[in-house]
């Protein structure tokens, strides 16, 4: 079917095929500032199947890459101070443009769990009223949602939550798996928690469903790091009957097919220290991380799901001096510089030489640092009905010419004083 008739409107002179060819291959800032060239154009940018078309085209194409860097610093109190920020492919980290994170989730108590697709999802470090409040980003459009509650699971003791981000690709559908890990006050050995409930939101109906986890998975989570690699999210964890001597292996959860599996490790891995031990993604393929006082390896499993693939790929030393942080940039690594405050710096893997200063503008400790490589734009929340977007002087700010758009945004938006 052409595009033309899934979109299901016409434009003038140009052939409609070329017209959404044209509006695909452009920036998400140029498309919120087209919508008022004329009504045809408004209701193209704004309609679900385009949106769909652009992420795609966005992500295939790699145009107009823009990358993320986000951090948590630490201004003293346990009180954390997140910083995001964004910055083209080919600045080198010279310039960036500096982000208003959303309204809900300013009062700080909120950790990133993950980007995908140009979406980011909040989860709350503290609970209110014994129920978690998850919020949906979008940096590119300035757009956040705050997700219906889920059915279940409302806090009660010895419970520990988890959380996981991704896209199905069958459904053309993000979904959010949140997942609960309870003690089993019966096990003298250990209080720590397993997998006992879960329930995953999906974005399209806007609705919760229960996901089925067998009474035989009882596994724990040691790090809510995840890691999106082949359409599932996946964990470092072990099995409850292991937590004596922890036998490393890895949790995921499928998104297109909702299932949890398990994926073993080889003995090299197996037998790591779970609370030294960082998962993640790097160019595509499922990573780890081994870290201690003295150096940091890092492994690639070559070949996805094949245990004997795994690779170790170098060894950082000096680890009295450099902190590593499981981001890559190309063939480099990013470090934090230990007892200098808020200095980043690229490590390059092939030279095995620190090449660059991150700049990172940080009076405080960074305790996390994230860089995403090639983060995609997207107009995904453009047209959810429950998204809000930033105050009117930031849509004024990015030059939105609807004024008919910015007075309906007014009743809805942050209430944050300018």
């Amino acid at each position: 079917m052409s595009n033309r008739r899934q979109l299901g409107v016409r434009l003038p002179v140009l052939s409609d095929d070329l017209w959404i060819e044209i509006l695909l291959s452009l920036p998400v800032e140029s498309l919120l500032r087209f919508q008022c060239v004329s009504k045809s154009w408004k209701s193209i940018i704004s309609s679900p199947t385009f949106i769909s078309m652009h992420t795609h085209h966005s992500e295939s194409t790699h145009n107009h890459a823009r990358h993320l860097l986000h951090w948590f610093a630490d201004k003293g109190g346990g009180v954390l101070d997140m910083q995001y920020q964004l910055f083209q492919i080919n600045d080198s980290f010279n310039e960036f443009q500096k982000l208003e994170y959303p309204c809900q989730i300013r009062g700080g108590g909120y950790l990133v769990v993950l980007d995908c697709k140009g979406l980011i999802l909040f989860a709350p470090l503290v609970r209110k009223n014994g129920l978690a409040s998850l919020v949906l980003w979008n940096p590119a459009i300035r757009m956040s949602m705050t997700l219906s509650q889920p059915y279940k699971f409302g806090r009660f003791d010895g419970t520990a939550h988890v959380y996981g981000f991704g896209f199905d690709h069958t459904s053309n559908d993000y979904k959010v798996l949140r997942m609960v890990l309870i003690v089993d006050l019966g096990c003298r050995k250990s209080m720590l928690p397993f997998l006992s409930l879960a329930e995953l939101y999906k974005l399209r109906t806007g609705t919760w469903e229960t996901v089925k986890v067998a009474e035989d998975f009882q596994y724990t989570i040691a790090d809510n790091r995840q890691a999106l690699v082949n359409g599932a999210s996946h964990w470092v964890g072990y099995h409850k009957r292991d937590m004596d001597f922890p036998k490393l292996v890895v949790l995921l959860f499928h998104m297109c097919e909702e299932e949890f599996r398990v994926m073993k490790l080889p003995d090299c891995l197996s037998s790591l220290n779970a609370d030294l031990t960082k998962i993640g993604v790097s160019g595509g393929l499922l990573s780890l991380m081994e870290y201690n006082l003295h150096d940091a390896s890092v492994w690639l499993m070559k070949e996805y799901g094949v245990v004997e693939s795994w690779t170790k790929q170098f060894t950082l030393k000096d680890g009295r001096w450099f902190s590593p942080i499981f981001s890559f940039w190309n063939n480099e690594m990013i470090l934090e510089l230990k007892k200098r405050e808020g200095v980043g710096l690229l490590y390059d893997l092939k030279t095995h030489k620190l090449i660059k200063n991150l700049r990172i503008r940080s009076d405080q400790v960074i305790e996390s640092l994230i860089v995403k490589n090639t983060f995609v734009e997207t107009l995904v929340l453009f047209n959810e009905v429950h998204a809000i977007r930033e105050c009117e002087n930031c849509l004024k700010r990015d030059m939105w010419c609807d004024s008919e758009k910015i007075n309906e945004a007014k009743g809805k938006n942050c209430t944050r004083e300018n």
